[in-house]
């Protein structure tokens, strides 16, 4: 449970002002976050909505470090009389360590406080907010979101819209599905520790003093090419009523493209559920490459494993997709990490990869997820970057170890006895349950309904839970 601050800013008659302004906060709401939040939030006829139900969700910084969370929604008439609705926002000061609890992202903190009432309209008007708690927390990828998305508006145009987003000062988005699912799939094709890079409001109109990176339009032709005539503001169309834009895609955008097209969306929840302290956006391209790479290896693996009628029916193995509008070619069909992106070599565990489905199976079905286990290092609290890297070492070796890696194996015996010492009697009771979790899964899938499918990996699997149990 967390201690949050809040506000509410709408137009009223106080005893300091009359007209828009912080008319209550909480006793922690520093002034500097006051004043900040006095230009960030949208007064008289501000959403693009015009109806009882219109609403925007927002996101911001602040001075003190916390960040903005809120909900604006029209709440009676103005106090004036001149006819118009009156615009209420009611803000969540989120810290740091609280956002990061909902993986950075500000969907999941709207709808745990959106559950437990703590955005609902006041009325009447209080003068002073509590500080308020929040409970919870949030996985880092919504995955039934991203299949939505990859089947509307596609793979090709989420791409886009991330590849866009990273390169536009605002990005104005036009499209179907709603505005904030749009954006909440944005978030959820981004590492935990790139989405504050993204402030936004799904329902507000254009302003200058509001300076979000990610903002909605409304479908109005006129109002679309006013906007893109704005100064710093790019408009994209994921409506599908016009073509792509035809831009060079970096390596990132190349990867969740790929993962969104071939259904590799657990590996993708996997990816993003790694704790990567230092990943900064300059870094997302180096490793979006090298994640291109191990996933079509990854899909080269499986077809190898199938029969010849098998992969005669599956999509050939993946080529670099070229960017909308753009021809491959062979020299551009597949792009190599350069030698220098090592750092983010072998981040594809083993657990996070998904078998093609069989015959008459969906794509998400009960054996997918249970192939789709997080690696054991992004479930587990290490107190420093240094222990999560030798989590994340211990991850990689026994999973190319239970895949049958003699190497793996060898080098797993020399370093066990040395990381146990250092894990604590805590960690290591956890490291060892999500290890044991993790070969139990693999020891079902390998028998199947007609006997044994893969015995090899079973027996690699016990091998390597008698190491990690000093059995032998």
């Amino acid at each position: 449970m967390s201690k949050l601050e809040q506000a509410i800013f709408t137009s009223a008659v106080t005893d300091r002002a009359a007209g828009y302004q912080v008319v209550a906060r909480s006793p922690g709401v520093r002034d500097a976050d006051a004043r900040e939040l006095s230009t960030w939030c949208p007064s008289h006829d501000a959403l693009l909505e015009s109806g009882p139900n219109a609403v925007s969700f927002n996101f911001h910084p602040l001075p003190s470090g916390a960040w903005c969370v809120s909900r604006t929604v029209p709440a009676g008439w103005e106090y004036s009389g001149r006819g118009g609705v009156r615009v209420y926002t009611h803000c969540l000061l989120v810290p740091t360590e609280v956002l990061a609890r909902f993986a950075n992202n500000p969907f999941a903190v709207l709808k745990a406080a959106t559950a437990g009432g703590l955005l609902d309209v006041i009325d009447p008007l209080p003068e002073r907010l509590p500080t308020v708690s929040l409970m919870g927390g949030a996985a880092p990828v919504d995955q039934s979101l991203l299949l939505q998305l990859a089947g509307h508006p596609g793979p090709q145009a989420m791409a886009v819209f991330l590849q866009t987003a990273f390169d536009a000062a605002c990005l104005a988005v036009i499209g179907e599905p709603s505005p904030e699912r749009l954006i909440a799939g944005l978030m959820s094709c981004l590492p935990p520790a790139c989405r504050c890079e993204f402030s936004f409001s799904t329902g507000l109109k254009f302003s200058p003093r509001r300076p979000f990176r990610l903002i909605t339009v409304p479908d109005d032709p006129p109002q679309q090419r006013w906007l893109a005539h704005q100064h710093n503001v790019s408009v994209l169309d994921l409506s599908g009523r016009t073509p792509l834009p035809a831009l060079p895609l970096d390596g990132w955008a190349q990867f969740i493209q790929r993962a969104l097209s071939t259904g590799h969306t657990a590996m993708l929840a996997a990816q993003l559920s790694k704790r990567r302290f230092n990943l900064s956006p300059t870094d997302l391209s180096a490793l979006g490459l090298q994640l291109l790479e191990d996933l079509e290896a990854s899909a080269f693996s499986e077809s190898r494993d199938e029969s010849p009628d098998e992969s005669s029916s599956r999509v050939p193995s993946p080529e670099r997709l070229a960017a909308p509008g753009e021809e491959a070619t062979e020299e551009r069909d597949i792009q190599h990490a350069h030698a220098a992106h090592r750092r983010f070599e072998k981040t594809v565990a083993g657990s996070s990869r998904v078998d093609p489905p069989a015959a008459g199976e969906s794509a998400v079905s009960p054996r997918s997820e249970r192939t789709a286990a997080a690696p054991p290092s992004t479930l587990l609290e290490a107190d420093t970057p240094e222990v999560q890297e030798k989590l994340e070492r211990l991850d990689d070796l026994v999973f190319d170890a239970i895949q049958g890696q003699t190497a793996a194996l060898d080098q797993l015996q020399a370093y066990w006895p040395a990381v146990k010492t250092e894990l604590g009697d805590a960690l290591l009771a956890e490291s060892r349950e999500q290890y044991l979790r993790y070969a139990l899964m693999v020891w079902e899938e390998c028998i199947a309904q007609d006997g044994a499918r893969n015995p090899d990996r079973a027996i690699h699997a016990l091998d390597v839970l008698c190491l990690l149990f000093d059995e032998c």
